[in-house]
């Protein structure tokens, strides 16, 4: 069936327009946000994101006992398993990815034991399928022509798609926004983002740290649209911070989950090399110098979680690192998003220790959850990792607090709780997105209102 040709967009408000809004009125003229086609996608030719999880399940084991535990434990490093969530005993409920005779098997053990479980995902190959919309070239075409980007909040979209938005974004907002590199991946790929407002006080935001938390890119994508194409709703803030906004930190894993082949889908480590192993990548989640290599971590290269040969051994963290740090006098908070579990964590992760301005840390992060719950009902649990579900160390979080000194800092989990997990439809996109915006404005308003009285 032909496709109706949308009507055409207004154009945009100039960005003059935008900067005097932001300096000087404070009424402005809303500016337009152009929608975009339903089905618009990933661009024709980039794969569905990993192939051959046919008869693939992801199964939620019911933890009743340390018996589960130890069960679930003993299939750990099996190739063929894949913890979604850690076995660790502060959450009731384990998600696990399964192929089809292992599954049978843990299957097979969790009934003999007692243990309950539910199959979360029956077909993960079609869910990998059905996770994203694609859309022909001759869609995207005709995006590119309408709006100026292809990049959609419809649908996960690639690095190189996130880099055109951002383009189109300095172009369309000078004054207002701009583009920044931090440096450049193991694979030579731009560690790229946008800055966007006029203050003095300065906000850092990142995702895609782990590669296959594709909803997290997304969600850093549609705050810079946010501060930018809406920036007419949020003109006291941008007056008072500048919001650096990064949406891959790791385009190297990102594009690895993005390209087809076998079993891609839900890669999770960066691509570097490791001497004297096989095995691809570290855990850039666990390769900061935040107590490194101590618990929630592995020495091995193999495991998910390695956390590289030393401290910033990988490029993208090592860039993040020196970008920070340059700016610690004006960098106020840092905020690093990831997926799946709806939560919000304090520092810090590698241990139950406090910091000692934790009330206060613990304040933005609940004004921000309850901004959450007013937008979209949501609930998302604040607190610290290693009390609500693993301990961690490595962190980026935690080493934005203890050693660049920033004094607010916060890592999200995403949508959902483990329904659909890695995998949350594209058709999520908009609506997490709206309570994220939310939340971020809470907590970057909060924060500053509690600093000024202090």
């Amino acid at each position: 069936m032909a496709r109706s040709r949308p009507p055409r967009s207004p154009p945009l408000v100039p960005a003059l327009a935008l900067v005097l809004a932001l300096t000087a009125s404070p009424i402005a003229a809303r500016v337009h946000v152009q929608s975009l086609p339903a089905d618009a996608g990933r661009p024709a030719g980039q794969g569905v994101g990993g192939e051959d999880y046919q008869g693939h399940q992801v199964l939620k084991v019911f933890v009743a006992d340390n018996g589960t535990l130890d069960l679930l434990r003993s299939f750990e490093g099996n190739p063929d398993v894949d913890f979604w969530t850690p076995a660790s005993g502060l959450n009731p409920t384990v998600d696990v990815l399964v192929a089809p005779d292992v599954g049978r098997r843990l299957k097979e053990e969790l009934t003999r034991s007692g243990a309950s479980y539910t199959v979360n995902i029956e077909d993960v190959q079609a869910a990998v399928e059905e996770e994203s919309p694609v859309m022909s070239d001759t869609e995207r075409e005709l995006l590119v022509g309408r709006s100026g980007h292809p990049l959609t909040w419809t649908a996960y979209h690639s690095a190189d798609d996130h880099h055109q938005y951002m383009d189109f974004i300095e172009q369309n907002y000078k004054g207002l926004c701009e583009t920044f590199s931090i440096g450049t991946s193991t694979e030579g790929r731009d560690l790229r983002g946008v800055k966007c407002g006029l203050g003095k006080r300065e906000v850092w935001i990142d995702g895609g740290i782990h590669a296959r938390e594709w909803v997290s890119p997304a969600v850093v994508s549609c705050l810079i649209r946010e501060y930018s194409q809406r920036s007419v709703n949020h003109q006291d803030l941008l007056r008072k911070h500048t919001i650096y906004m990064l949406p891959i930190l790791n385009p190297d894993g990102y594009e690895y989950t993005r390209s087809g082949g076998r079993r891609r889908r839900f890669w999770r480590k960066t691509r570097s090399r490791n001497p004297g192993s096989s095995c691809i990548g570290a855990d850039p989640n666990r390769n900061f110098d935040a107590h490194w290599g101590e618990t929630g971590s592995s020495m091995d290269p193999c495991s998910d979680i390695y956390a590289g040969s030393r401290p910033f051994s990988e490029p993208e963290t090592r860039a993040l690192r020196d970008f920070l740090l340059g700016r610690v006098h004006a960098m106020k908070m840092y905020i690093s998003f990831h997926s799946y579990s709806q939560m919000l964590f304090v520092p810090y992760a590698f241990s139950k220790e406090r910091p000692a301005d934790y009330k206060e840390l613990l304040r933005v992060a609940k004004a921000g959850e309850k901004a959450i719950r007013r937008t979209s009902g949501k609930a998302y649990r604040v607190g610290q990792a290693s009390q609500l579900l693993y301990e961690a160390a490595g962190g980026s979080d935690d080493w934005a607090k203890s050693k660049a000194g920033i004094k607010y800092s916060f890592t999200f989990e995403l949508r959902d709780k483990g329904r659909q997990g890695f995998l949350l439809s594209a058709s999520q996109i908009e609506d997490t997105c709206t309570e994220i915006v939310a939340a971020v404005d809470t907590m970057i308003t909060t924060s500053a209102e509690q600093d000024d009285k202090a």
